[in-house]
């Protein structure tokens, strides 16, 4: 059984998120975990000084209602789990993800996507964890996810980490279109990017690939432009490669995407 995550910290950014992951288990049949962390490194430093003890009773009880409402609600299973600790909250998320196929955040736009890339708490995790996180926008309604576009600089690499991604496009039963972005046109390099293509469709001959080149110096403009104009339900980015996070998402760009991004953002790794 595919098992999904949920971290909860019983805010409307974090319920939406709940009722997102809710859905999408229902769809694939999953189980899902709403997991709240009870971090010493959330209590204000004074309370830390005073030797305050984390009060973690009536969370699981808050915790445990949101729970129960859930599987009346979807029709699903749905444990609540509440994790003392004095480690970070984004250590322990991480720690805890070994145990789940797909972990479901919620973001606030421009803040937490920045953040996700330069340091925030879900930028720790991704960085963290090996398992793949599904970023949903504030105020996105569920949609299946029935088309992914997958933006990798798959001709400057010679590769295309696939495998996270593989799984659920099959459990999803969606299409992939592989996207690159270049500034100029190059008649060599094309002849070079149509090998690169065969070998990657080669090496993933179990599902459909789409491959697609925009020429744009306005990067994030442009994924975004080519994911509306597709109607594609999501786009996937690969945080572990480096070369993307010094192209694609270097500081400028991400404040872009944020602001357009109406859509999830599947981050997987290699």
């Amino acid at each position: 059984m595919i098992n999904i995550l949920c971290p909860t910290d019983f805010s409307e950014t974090a319920d939406h998120a709940i009722t997102y992951a809710a859905n999408l288990a229902k769809v694939v049949g999953a189980k899902l975990t709403l997991l709240n962390v009870q971090s010493v490194f959330s209590l204000p430093t004074v309370e830390v000084i005073k030797g305050k003890f984390l009060a973690t009773d009536p969370v699981r009880e808050r915790l445990e209602e949101k729970s129960y409402q859930i599987m009346r609600d979807f029709k699903i299973t749905c444990l609540s789990e509440v994790e003392p600790s004095n480690k970070r909250v984004s250590d322990i998320i991480a720690d805890r993800s070994k145990d789940f196929d797909l972990i479901i955040m919620g973001t606030l736009g421009v803040r937490d996507l920045y953040e996700f890339f330069f340091g925030g708490r879900a930028y720790q995790v991704a960085k963290e964890s090996s398992t793949p996180i599904l970023l949903i926008p504030e105020g996105y309604n569920y949609l299946d996810i029935s088309s992914i576009v997958y933006a990798f600089d798959f001709e400057g690499e010679k590769r295309l980490p696939m495998k996270q991604a593989t799984i659920w496009v099959k459990t999803l039963a969606a299409k992939i279109t592989i996207l690159q972005v270049k500034k100029h046109y190059d008649r060599k390099a094309e002849v070079n990017s149509q090998e690169i293509q065969n070998s990657i469709k080669a090496a993933n001959d179990s599902i459909d690939i789409q491959f697609e080149t925009l020429f744009s110096d306005e990067l994030t403009q442009a994924i975004n432009s080519f994911i509306l104009r597709r109607k594609a339900n999501a786009v996937a980015l690969c945080s572990k490669d480096h070369s993307i996070l010094k192209t694609f998402f270097h500081e400028s760009v991400i404040k872009e995407l944020s602001f357009t991004a109406t859509y999830p953002i599947l981050v997987v790794h290699e």
